[in-house]
């Protein structure tokens, strides 16, 4: 049995015995902020082992971007949020302890803009800032820290089969008792919360009722499979009707409402992520036949043939796209990364180095962290390591959730000859992996060769004792 097919087994076990072994150590059920945190990490930890988090740079980008300019409206907040992507078809988002709030592939391509992601994000966030997680424990002896993640697990194991079916008919029984008091309580005051931090960020007040709208819509489609949200989320009418409610007497913005151009872009991201290249190449395929000129039909065909290995087919399909669209940047960008796995490294150049020189929609050189980090990676590839250098660094300096750019900014300067960066980078990217026992390994190295008294000396000491406490 593979990895993912015992992560929910796993991961409910070594919850079940965290929770004993604290119910045995504490008199409460409640946990302290500090406890939160700590116990966040553990399961993010899990997480990071067995599920299949998207490493797409720009589907990553688009969720943190959205997700934080909810959690700047939401007030002074003991933990530092984060924002992550999980490959699952059903569309679903959740927190876990600490901060962490996940939306699944399948919400984005399930909602219609960028409002309701912020709606859904919003009301997450809520449930984050109100404690509910830590309400719960310590207003029922039923509901433990074990019992909500095995709902998680379950929801989250997928591809069919007794286990799954086991595991989802777990996840039903436990949701059931969960949420007796988070419907009647906990979901009414992240509605009401949720909504105040989408308003004040910019976003239309009308997106989670939209997006319950669809589910409800989606429950009744698919009936008897209810879509995972709807099991920790249950969806009332009157938490409908309470909501629209809030609507109306609220202040709130009339529009143009905060949005980003390209969420279409994004939804086909989400799209080819989730699916398998064929049945993807299906459907957009399907898409060409019916408007031979739309353009997002190859954006995702090319993607689908790209994600397959076919780059030479990915890369004639985005030309295609690039003679219907000559200015599109996202088309020309994704032809140089398909330029550039195939090893054609000057045709990807060209290509990266065009986008990064076209204006964006603000002032200066076009921003995509997508194109910086191929750019950098293209350089690297050429042996022009100081001009891949300040890209990779750009690329984590503003995105230091993405895992992959770590490894490359370690391998650089090992090339480069310096060693103490060298390691220090692959610590990170092996922490980020979940991988504690080489990242201690690189950190301590690390710590050998940087210079005393330096950042980043500072912090792989700071790592190296952070890592010793979780081993122990």
């Amino acid at each position: 049995m593979g990895p993912r097919k015992t992560f929910h087994t796993r991961l409910f076990c070594f919850l079940v015995l965290l929770f004993l072994f604290g119910s045995l150590t504490r008199g409460a059920f409640a946990l302290t902020t500090e406890e939160e945190r700590k116990l966040g990490k553990q399961v993010l930890l899990e997480l990071q082992r067995n599920v299949n988090f998207v490493n797409d740079l720009n589907l990553q980008t688009f969720v943190e971007k959205v997700g934080h300019s909810l959690v700047d409206q939401a007030g002074p907040t003991p933990f530092e949020f984060k924002f992550y992507v999980v490959n699952a078809p059903d569309p679903n988002a959740f927190a876990i302890p600490g901060g962490y709030i996940f939306v699944t592939t399948g919400l984005i391509v399930l909602a219609e803009n960028e409002q309701e992601v912020a709606g859904v994000l919003g009301h997450e966030l809520a449930h984050v800032m109100r404690r509910h997680i830590s309400q719960l424990i310590e207003r029922s002896k039923r509901i433990n820290i074990a019992s909500m993640v095995a709902v998680l697990a379950a929801m989250l194991a997928g591809g069919g089969g007794v286990g799954s079916q086991a595991a989802s008919a777990m996840a039903m029984a436990t949701a059931e008792a969960i949420t007796l008091k988070y419907t009647r309580e906990m979901e009414t005051d992240a509605d009401q919360n949720g909504l105040q931090y989408t308003i004040k960020a910019g976003y239309d007040s009308n997106g989670l009722i939209a997006f319950l709208n669809k589910l409800d819509k989606l429950s009744l489609a698919s009936a008897p499979k209810v879509p995972s949200y709807l099991l920790t989320h249950p969806l009332t009418e009157s938490r409908i009707s309470l909501l629209e409610n809030l609507i109306k007497v609220t202040q709130k913005p009339s529009g143009p409402f905060r949005t980003i151009p390209n969420f279409k872009r994004v939804q086909v991201k989400a799209f080819v992520e989730e699916r398998e290249p064929h049945v993807a190449i299906t459907h957009f395929q399907s898409l060409i036949d019916a408007n031979p000129q739309d353009v997002n039909g190859y954006y995702g065909l090319g993607l689908a043939y790209r994600k397959m290995g076919r780059f030479d087919k990915s890369i004639e399909v985005l030309q295609t796209a690039h003679s219907f669209a000559p200015n599109d940047l996202d088309i020309l960008k994704e032809r140089g990364v398909a330029y550039f796995l195939s090893g054609k490294l000057d045709q990807a150049m060209e290509d990266l180095e065009t986008v990064r020189s076209k204006p964006s929609t603000g002032a200066g050189q076009n921003n995509d962290l997508l194109t910086f980090y191929y750019l950098g990676r293209t350089y690297q590839e050429k042996g022009e390591l100081p001009k891949a250098l300040p890209l990779f660094l750009k690329v984590q300096k503003e995105a230091s959730f993405f895992i992959d750019v770590h490894f490359n900014l370690g391998s650089a300067y090992g090339r480069m000859g310096k060693k103490g960066l060298s390691h220090f980078y692959f610590g990170k990217y092996f922490k980020l992996r979940g991988d504690q026992k080489n990242a201690l390994l690189h950190f301590r190295t690390a710590i050998e060769w940087l210079e005393r008294g330096s950042p980043e000396r500072e912090e792989a000491q700071s790592e190296v004792k952070e890592l010793t406490q979780k081993k122990s």
